[in-house]
């Protein structure tokens, strides 16, 4: 903020503006090398009037947080295929408008998802005869079932004061599009623990949710280092796991969806899903008030304190992206094969 100032010709001038170049990131949209005109894309720059304006101007575009992890462009396999979804709400009244949950893709070589047999298969080979019969190999796992591993970037975006909890990583939930309309408009409470839902979480065994990276803002050397031990822990801990991100605190999770064994690339699982739904409680936060003036012609001319409305437990919510947009990240192969258009970051299958 206040260096790379761009101005426009063509354009009307603006005195005290604050502009900010767009640098490089792995959301879809961030990608200025496509030729598709009717693509629609953020613009060069964000900014206001003041600086407050300029910072709510970045704040409000929820753009992935860069991380060694997520840094790069969707053409190096960094591509992000959900997003928050805000509402278009200008007002911030709950938990959910200050935490960001971005998904990004493991993606295989074939891109394909994972089954059982192919993985106990890939094993056997990775391994000698002698100690596969010394220790018989055997996941935990369904064997009608197909795999995907997803990538879960988690940032508290809220400034100053505040911790952000999520109790429980195993009650995050992923939605088909079928289990979106239906919940939306049945109540969203009745999914409950006995429901079988179409995409669910692996809480066990080697698939289970596994924390990848975790950086504070404007973290030193020792802080990264106490960091390192904190996801050590973290992946070493058994039974009930959560996370608490302080102001600006990224993490990022690597978890395995289980899916139906009709979806076999990555592409059928990733246009039947709608949205991630993640529970949240805000910890620590001040109770702000604010102060409610009255009408100058009302008879008592006295000014009331309203505590402030911002809700404590909610639900973030992110959602994928359509079907169309899906496709500029994969291309057809002759034969019904599948690849990334850039295979710069895959995983070995």
């Amino acid at each position: 903020i206040g260096c790379n100032h761009r101005r426009s010709s063509r354009k009307k001038k603006q005195g005290g503006v604050v502009l900010v170049k767009r640098g490089s990131s792995s959301s879809l949209s961030s990608d200025g090398n496509r030729s598709n005109a009717g693509q629609k894309r953020r613009p060069a720059s964000y900014g206001g009037l003041t600086w407050k304006d300029s910072f709510r101007a970045l704040s409000s575009t929820m753009r992935i947080p860069e991380t060694s992890i997520t840094s790069g462009s969707h053409n190096s396999g960094g591509g992000v295929f959900a997003s928050p979804h805000l509402g278009g709400r200008t007002a911030k009244n709950s938990v959910a408008d200050f935490f960001g949950v971005w998904c990004m893709v493991n993606h295989a070589e074939n891109c394909r998802t994972k089954t059982v047999e192919n993985q106990m298969r890939i094993r056997r080979r990775r391994r000698g005869h002698h100690d596969v019969v010394r220790e018989p190999i055997n996941l935990p796992y369904r064997t009608n079932r197909r795999y995907i591993e997803l990538k879960l970037c988690l940032q508290n975006t809220k400034s100053g004061y505040g911790r952000v909890v999520i109790p429980d990583i195993s009650a995050i939930r992923i939605a088909s599009l079928e289990e979106e309309d239906y919940f939306s408009s049945w109540g969203w409470h009745k999914w409950d623990n006995e429901y079988d839902s179409t995409f669910q979480l692996v809480e066990v065994g080697p698939w289970a949710p596994r924390m990848l990276l975790r950086r504070r803002f404007g973290a030193d050397d020792a802080a990264q280092y106490r960091d390192s031990d904190d996801v050590e822990f973290w992946n070493e801990k058994c039974g009930l796991k959560d996370i608490i991100l302080r102001p600006f605190e990224v993490a990022v999770l690597s978890v395995h969806i289980s899916c139906p064994d009709g979806l076999v690339y990555e592409t059928d699982v990733l246009s039947s899903m709608s949205s991630i739904r993640v529970p949240i409680i805000a910890d620590g936060w001040p109770n702000v008030k604010k102060k409610i003036d009255t009408n100058c012609c009302s008879a008592t001319k006295e000014s009331t304190i309203k505590k402030s409305t911002i809700k404590k437990k909610d639900v973030s919510i992110s959602c994928f992206l359509s079907e169309d947009a899906l496709w500029e990240y994969y291309c057809q192969l002759p034969g019904g094969c599948l690849s990334l258009t850039d295979r710069s970051r895959l995983v070995p299958m």
